[in-house]
């Protein structure tokens, strides 16, 4: 074998963390600017040349790419390094504790990003890579199912062992699926959430000078286990401190750290990627007129006012009438939109499947439920594969499965996706790891 045979990795990463004073992103219900940083929000970047391609992937503590930065980050690393644009897979961890992505914030963070994978491509090197799936307990929970013990969930974390030819570990991927909002609406310290927590436990491990990489997964009904709809209002849950963050993220990273003894690498595997734009339609129809929506709201915001400086009424009670009223509120503005005569009937997204030897990375659109990665896996010729949500900008939200659709609620309401958008997406997903396979 002979030098250019073999893989040729670079990694780096850059601070993206924003000015204080900014606004955060992820809660309505949160009052107030960012004060201070717990920890910086970072964007990380690991690329991969073999004689067959050259492919990247770029993660970012953000809540979300918007398209214009993924479209600009593609076409000015491709332009600075031949890298092409269609090979780079980009997304967000969706942490709930950085800022919004305004104009200004969005130059900033593109800047970064091109400077990280041009950094990464510009210290390749001669490495070895392999892959390996762990199993990790009691950390995310599905949270439509809290009532019915928070399942299913997807148990995996995807993890990617990067070492020098000398044996070293440079670099960690790992891939799980759960929002990382343990803090919630009331704290106003920037921080990467849980994942932060993850990554310190990994470079324990394996070294402070290790780029380790955090992308989610198919998290669009898991966090770390309470209400949504209590969330959205600013209910006060006992678990969103970060101690408890410390303590699912260490939990979460151990995992990771324990499985990469046990991951064997390699210095040749095939490597390639391919991209396809996918139309998922829109939803045809919404479950209520916009009078029947706004006569709602009436009678939750009366039911509320009747019991809300009641000091008999538990405060349980209290939450739950006023999260009716909030839920009625955004059913009501959402039906607005529908009827609006501005909906529109799909949306085009772009699939991207990376195949690095016996395992292959897949991106989904914006906030998938946890159901349909599982099924994407089931079906799935690779043995490991890595789903990675939040991928590549342009998304319709929340897509949830047909079968949630008659039970409603927070995320359902708040998707754009018709009730077939799952089946399509998972069939075209799979239909893209066969042609790799």
């Amino acid at each position: 074998m002979t030098p250019q045979e073999s893989l040729k990795i670079g990694l780096a990463e850059r601070v993206i963390t924003p000015p204080m004073g900014v606004e955060m992103a992820g809660f309505a219900a949160r009052q107030g600017v960012a004060e201070g940083v717990h920890d910086d929000l970072h964007t990380r970047a690991m690329v991969i040349q073999s004689p067959d391609a050259s492919v990247a992937l770029l993660a970012a503590s953000i809540i979300g790419f918007t398209q214009k930065a993924v479209d600009r980050i593609r076409a000015e690393v491709e332009r600075q390094t031949g890298l092409p644009g269609s090979s780079i897979m980009v997304a967000a961890t969706h942490t709930h504790s950085g800022p919004k992505t305004t104009d200004d914030y969005d130059a900033f963070l593109i800047g970064r990003c091109i400077e990280c994978l041009v950094d990464a491509w510009s210290h390749r090197e001669d490495a070895r890579l392999g892959a390996g799936i762990a199993l990790a307990d009691d950390v995310g929970r599905n949270r439509r199912r809290l009532d019915y013990g928070a399942l299913p969930v997807d148990p995996e974390v995807g993890i990617f062992k990067i070492e020098d030819a000398a044996g070293k570990v440079k670099g960690v991927l790992f891939n799980y699926a759960c929002h990382p909002t343990v803090l919630g609406p009331d704290n106003l310290q920037i921080t990467e959430d849980w994942a932060y927590y993850a990554i310190r436990a990994v470079k324990a491990h394996v070294g402070e000078d290790a780029v380790v990489i955090y992308a989610n997964g198919a998290e669009g009904d898991i966090n770390p286990g309470y209400s949504s709809g209590l969330s959205a209002v600013g209910a006060p849950i006992p678990i969103r401190t970060f101690p408890f963050a410390e303590k699912i993220g260490a939990r979460l990273g151990r995992v990771a750290a324990d499985a990469l003894p046990h991951i064997q690498t390699q210095a040749q595997m095939p490597v390639r990627s391919i991209s396809k734009g996918v139309d998922l339609p829109y939803r045809t129809r919404f479950p209520a007129t916009i009078e029947q929506a706004e006569a709602r709201v009436k009678q939750t915001e009366a039911a509320f006012e009747r019991i809300k400086d009641d000091p008999e009424i538990p405060y349980p009670e209290k939450h739950r009438a006023e999260y009716t009223r909030f839920f009625a509120r955004m059913f009501a503005t959402r039906a607005r939109e529908f009827y609006s005569g501005e909906w529109e009937k799909s949306v085009s997204v772009d699939l991207q499947s990376i195949r690095l030897g016996d395992a292959v990375l897949t991106s989904f659109p914006g906030e998938v439920f946890v159901e349909v990665g599982l099924e994407v896996k089931r079906r799935s010729p690779f043995a490991k594969t890595l789903v990675i949500g939040l991928a590549n900008g342009r998304s319709g939200g929340y897509l949830p499965t047909r079968e949630t659709y008659n039970e409603g609620d927070y995320e359902v309401v708040a998707a754009n996706y018709s009730e077939n958008a799952a089946e399509i997406l998972v069939d075209a997903t799979v239909a893209q790891l066969a042609e790799l396979a």
